[in-house]
């Protein structure tokens, strides 16, 4: 069947297009412009409302009540419905690198619903099918530096070591998209190779620079073993000073390498994410919420915290992580979406089918007004959320 999406403004990387449509077949973007329509079976007036690839969130656990690693499907589609209605159609799973875990996860990657049959209707418009695809898992720990464990339990951390690493990759062997590595630690600059040299569900895994004390020395070094991506830019690392620039300036410096960055104004400083942008450019800028359930902690002063007031993640949403970036570091609402969809998807392998409106692509479509709210979500070509 054929759906077409018309009357609304379509963003792309390049140029925003008044009065657009865009021709969705078979879960593909098959055509896509401007002025006259071609025929459809299905018919979406925009309504003037911006037309846009759906966001990407490289970094979620868990979102409104629901972790994403909750072994009933009725609790993991939860997640992933709510995510969707925030214009979230692909997403990483940060989940516990065990064994139960990728056994849990492992029939919900690249799928809206783990079940074989679409679920009944809600209500008229409203889908209970599923939600937010998931790309692949993202793997926190257990290589990460003590000193810098942020929220993360210390008895989930381990020092490097290859058994560990190769019993992690055989329990997620085609499902693992990113691992984060603290390059300082003896031995991680060898699993970065190893991790490297695994194929997941986008390309190779990606060996992401994260939760560490290295110096700039120690993270040039993790960079040229392999790393490609920076788990939540300045977070959870030294800051940067002038003589001890230390991880932050080997990966502001260092055009190959993608950063995350959280606009929640609790995360960072608008300057922060300002200075980011400025230095990576919007395509190696990624935004991400890092969001949880917010089942077991207290969110005080803007984000979840554990009883000692460390930040636990967060309780942003990727529509207003859009909004706020505009905000923040005064970009335009293309850049913001570039660094939503398609910076994101470039980090992990899948912008050849994600992260852009263009003929070919998956049909991950949203539609939103200038304050970036989102009256419908499209995955693969299915209405999951709005009318």
């Amino acid at each position: 069947m054929k759906t077409l999406i018309h009357n609304g403004i379509l963003l792309t990387p390049t140029e925003r297009i008044e009065g657009g449509w865009l021709l969705v077949n078979g879960g593909k973007i098959a055509a896509m412009g401007q002025g006259t329509t071609p025929a459809a079976d299905r018919r979406i007036d925009a309504a003037g409302r911006f037309v846009a690839p759906g966001f990407i969130d490289l970094h979620a656990q868990g979102f409104r009540g629901y972790d994403l690693w909750d072994a009933a499907d009725e609790d993991f589609l939860g997640a992933t419905r709510q995510m969707a209605a925030t214009g979230v159609t692909a997403a990483q799973a940060s989940v516990d690198a065990t064994e139960e875990v990728c056994r849990i996860m492992r029939p919900r990657i690249g799928r809206s619903s783990p079940h074989p049959t679409p679920l009944p209707r809600r209500g008229e418009g409203e889908h209970l099918a599923g939600g937010t695809r998931l790309v692949g898992l993202y793997f926190e720990m257990p290589f990460v530096s003590p000193a810098r464990h942020g929220a993360i339990p210390l008895e989930c951390i381990h020092p490097p070591s290859l058994e560990l690493a190769r019993r992690i990759l055989e329990w997620s062997r085609g499902i693992l998209t990113m691992i984060t590595i603290a390059p300082e630690l003896p031995g991680a600059l060898d699993l970065v190779r190893l991790f490297r040299a695994a194929s997941g569900p986008c390309g190779p895994v990606v060996a992401a620079l994260g939760h560490t004390s290295a110096t700039y020395d120690q993270a040039v070094a993790g960079i040229a073993a392999g790393m490609t991506h920076c788990t939540h830019l300045f977070n959870a690392m030294p800051g940067m000073l002038h003589r001890r620039p230390g991880p932050v300036g080997a990966l502001l410096t260092d055009p190959n390498v993608s950063v995350e960055v959280i606009c929640d104004g609790v995360h960072l400083h608008p300057a922060a994410v300002r200075i980011a942008i400025a230095c990576k450019g919007t395509a190696k800028t990624c935004l991400i919420t890092d969001c949880v359930s917010g089942r077991r902690g207290r969110v005080i002063d803007g984000a979840p915290r554990l009883e000692d007031g460390t930040i636990a993640g967060s309780v942003l949403s990727m529509d207003r992580a859009v909004a706020n970036c505009m905000k923040f570091a005064g970009v335009s609402l293309e850049q913001a979406v570039e660094m939503a969809a398609l910076s994101p998807a470039r980090a992990v392998g899948c912008d050849r089918a994600k992260g852009s409106l263009a003929p070919g692509k998956d049909a991950d479509v949203i539609l939103f007004d200038g304050g970036v709210n989102v009256s419908l979500t499209m995955i693969g070509g299915e209405v999951v959320c709005g009318r």
